[in-house]
């Protein structure tokens, strides 16, 4: 099964609950922006720059302690469903579904929201964890997604607590690559530009558009391998591999971690991109006194 709705439909949809009170949006966050010596990572003109968006719509979001912070005991015991969750998930959708994806997958609403609209890609197996790498299957429904939406969005994940995530029930994330706000830097640099100078480490591969799903899984697979010799996890190791991955059109960075934050500073694949959301002054405070770069060093692995 494939979705039937419009990148308009899910817009006006996404207004709709918006005005009902069933989703978090700060239609106006406080933006900063911050252009930082010998950053030269965001923006087409390949000058250093953060986006520090406060907003009060994170500020009631849930994060797990770890990846073994199973929601009502353990991970193979299966439990009855609760009403508004699959079975196994730690997310409630109720009130924030929107249409089936594929055989596999279920897009919704985010219900702590810092775009619009923000999406939620979730598999339909409610035992999935987060802290696994992306299937096939999530692949499938995550560029059948982006097409729906006229790839105007790119797809994130974060992969593990260490990778910034807040729930277990895997799910990947879209998000609308805005005019008024900051994009993620591989879609706004140049496909032949030199490697993009970040202070992390980053494994990034361009493409046709028309790429299938089973081809760039493939690419990510071989990106896997070598963000575990990044990290220094074994090639035949059963350790879960903490990293980032974002995905546009025609490219695919994968990003790996070592932390979820530092001093108060903490940040999914969006905010190693430099598209960092606080819930307030005093958490915005926590990225300003370290410097961002220096957070983004300890958060992935320094060059």
């Amino acid at each position: 099964m494939t979705v039937t709705l419009s990148e308009l439909d899910v817009l006006a949809e996404f207004d709709r609950r918006v005005a009902k009170g069933v989703i978090f949006y700060d239609g106006e966050p406080a933006i900063q922006a911050q252009e930082l010596d010998g950053y030269k990572t965001f923006g087409a003109d390949r000058n250093p720059k953060f986006e520090f968006a406060v907003t009060e719509a994170i500020s009631k979001k849930p994060y797990i302690k770890n990846n073994n912070d199973e929601p009502n005991g353990g991970h193979h015991a299966r439990r009855p469903s609760r009403p508004g969750y699959f079975p196994g998930s730690d997310i409630d959708v109720s009130g924030y579904e929107i249409d089936d994806v594929t055989d596999t997958h279920v897009v919704a609403f985010n219900k702590f929201c810092m775009y619009r609209p923000h999406l939620l890609l979730l598999t339909k197996d409610g035992y999935r964890r987060q802290y696994d790498p992306l299937s096939l299957d999530d692949m499938q429904a995550s560029r059948q997604m982006l097409e729906t939406m006229n790839w105007h969005h790119f797809m994130f994940y974060n992969c593990g607590k260490d990778g910034g995530c807040s729930r277990l029930h895997k799910h990947m994330q879209l998000a609308p690559l805005c005019r008024s706000r900051l994009k993620p830097w591989p879609e706004t640099t140049a496909s032949d530009a030199a490697p993009v100078k970040t202070p992390y480490q980053y494994i990034l591969r361009r493409f046709e558009g028309d790429l299938g799903p089973k081809q760039i899984h493939d690419l990510y697979a071989q990106m896997m391998v070598e963000a575990k010799k990044i990290l220094g996890i074994g090639p035949r190791s059963a350790d879960h591999v903490p990293h980032n991955v974002a995905m546009g059109r025609n490219w695919i960075l994968v990003i790996p971690r070592r932390k979820a934050g530092v001093g108060g500073a903490y940040a999914n694949t969006l905010g190693l991109l430099g598209m960092i959301s606080v819930a307030n002054e005093a958490e915005l405070r926590c990225w300003l006194d370290q410097g961002a770069v220096e957070v983004l060093k300890q958060l992935g692995v320094p060059r």
